[in-house]
């Protein structure tokens, strides 16, 4: 298999230095959507409409719901009965 030149390849395009602007966005692109939606739920500058989205959209992931379970055992006390004995 012959081999390829690489005089016929393009140079590559000179990289510029991030602006500011730039720099700034990249930034903020690094945190995750929780650290997004906490941000804004935490802005005193956010309007309500906001900050309501935020905490619906965080809370599953502050906040997680309780799994149902399926008891499988035998119950052996029933509540009823608990309540009598405390009487």
């Amino acid at each position: 298999m012959p081999k390829r030149s690489t005089a016929a390849a393009e140079p590559a395009a000179p990289q510029r230095a991030a602006t500011p602007r730039k720099a700034k966005k990249t930034d903020a692109a690094k945190i995750s959507p929780l650290d997004y939606m906490l941000q804004v739920l935490r802005d005193p500058e956010a309007s309500p409409a906001e900050r309501k989205w935020a905490a619906e959209k965080a809370a599953p992931y502050i906040h997680p719901r309780l799994q149902t379970v399926e008891h499988g055992g035998e119950v052996t006390l029933r509540h009823e009965d608990a309540l009598e004995a405390l009487k």
